[in-house]
């Protein structure tokens, strides 16, 4: 049996793996009226005691899924042990819900060692299935809508060919064992329907088993699966490997139990009078919304390999300039280092960084980004920012001095969570930020930044 500290008010902790997937993450918790606080680097221990004590859930984005495991061991474990300290029965590693990674890079497996050395005996659920954004697992194997298509995995148009993280199986139990981990059980539709009035009688009968993967087609699975692991962590830690589908199911299972009181907030976010985009993915998603931004009148900007590897290049500063003119004149800027996976400079730049180690070229884009967006919240009256790419956006946080977030908007039909960040620095403190992942939001998602929504 866990025993938590008895004046916490925390309820459960997450590590988001990269920055996008753990703002979604926060949203879906936020949603349901759960007070929940964003770090960006894990915080002293005394200020996640005073976390626990006034939010319901605290999470830390971090980098892993763009790090082998040495970094994934340097960044991830201080986390888990700091958590550890909490006493909190529920944890979740914030996957991706397109569950991309590999032995190299993010792996997915090797989180869940971790997991397993720091809380040897805990239940470890895998569930990948966020159903309101089109991801979805039957019979084990994973599936994500592209457009108004829905693709296995491994048969994906983007996630078959990603970059860093191609995904050649579908099976979710057969990617982790590819990095590592054996899971004990598969639970699918049937059960889930089976025991969708009955969720404490199946976690009676998954307690007797380390780890289970977790089919989820529609919202009352995700409920049912979120139901399991509320009376599982009755009895023993329960660390789950989980996209923002849970994170969902979580709130809406406490929310219709009456184990949350306050009231899910307003979705409403007011119109500005400019934004300015910083992209840094390479998915055909984000090629569109960048042609679109175009069309509205957006001045787009290419940051070439040359001017992304040498910001001295006078053709760095001439993107800068370009930038805070557009920006002082009210005109909205997209600064892009792609435009989808057949663009010529996304071949080039995976050939100049071809030897790196993993995660420098985000590391790389995300320095470049912050020094952009730094500038033109010094000298403009710039307050909406959006960064686009998962990998590159953690790194774009971190560099610019932001500490984390808090909640401020949702546009779930887009999937698309705007906040206000939490800074030290004067110029970022209160600015608002959305990150986007590769795959997120429809053509329109920079004029929907633009001119708001909820009215």
């Amino acid at each position: 049996m866990n025993h938590r500290l008895t004046d916490n008010r925390v309820r459960l902790l997450f590590y988001g793996d990269d920055f996008t997937g753990a703002s979604d993450n926060a949203a879906q918790y936020a949603r349901h009226g759960l007070r929940t606080r964003l770090f960006f680097t894990l915080p002293t221990q005394q200020a996640l005691e005073q976390a626990a004590r006034e939010c319901d859930v605290i999470g830390v984005a971090g980098t892993a899924r763009s790090l082998d495991v040495q970094g994934m061991t340097q960044e991830l474990l201080p986390v888990l042990q700091a958590f550890a300290k909490l006493q909190v029965p529920l944890f979740q590693y914030k996957c991706c819900s397109t569950f991309d990674s590999s032995q190299h890079s993010g792996s997915l497996g090797y989180a869940i060692a971790l997991m397993r050395q720091v809380w040897p005996d805990c239940f470890v659920p895998v569930h990948a299935a966020a159903p309101e954004f089109g991801r979805y697992t039957v019979f084990g194997h994973h599936f994500a809508r592209a457009g108004q298509q829905i693709y296995r995995l491994d048969q994906h148009p983007v996630m078959s060919v990603h970059p860093a993280t191609p995904m050649h199986e579908s099976k979710l139990s057969a990617v982790l064992s590819e990095q590592g981990f054996t899971v004990e059980k598969e639970v699918d539709l049937r059960e889930l329907d089976q025991f969708a009035l009955g969720a404490s009688s199946l976690a009676d009968k998954l307690n007797q088993h380390d780890s289970v993967v977790f089919d989820g087609y529609t919202q009352q699975h995700v409920v049912t699966t979120a139901a399991v692991l509320h009376h599982i962590s009755q009895q023993r830690q329960v660390c789950a490997m989980a996209a923002q589908g849970l994170a969902h199911g979580w709130g809406h299972y406490w929310q219709d139990n009456a184990l949350t009181t306050q009231e899910p907030p307003r979705q409403q976010l007011p119109a500005t009078d400019r934004v300015l985009v910083l992209s840094g993915s390479c998915s055909a998603l984000s090629a569109l919304q960048i042609a679109h931004a175009r069309e509205c009148g957006f001045l787009c900007l290419r940051l070439t390999p040359e001017l992304l590897f040498d910001d001295q290049h006078a053709g760095f500063d001439l993107v800068i300039d370009q930038t805070l003119l557009a920006l002082k004149k009210s005109q909205s800027v997209v600064v892009f280092t792609a435009q989808g996976p057949q663009d010529p400079h996304t071949h080039s730049l995976r050939d100049w960084t071809r030897e790196w180690p993993a995660g420098q070229l985000a590391q790389r884009i995300g320095s470049v980004f912050a020094r952009i967006a730094a500038e033109a919240f010094k000298q403009t009256s710039l307050t909406r920012l959006v960064v686009a790419g998962g990998d590159s956006s953690s790194f774009t946080m971190r560099a610019l001095g932001a500490q984390g977030l808090q909640c401020k908007a949702s546009h779930f039909a887009q999937n698309a969570h705007f906040a206000s960040m939490v800074s030290d620095e004067a110029h970022i403190h209160g600015k608002e930020i959305l990150l986007k992942g590769g795959q997120v939001g429809a053509e329109n998602l920079y004029t929907l930044a633009l001119n708001g929504f909820g009215h």
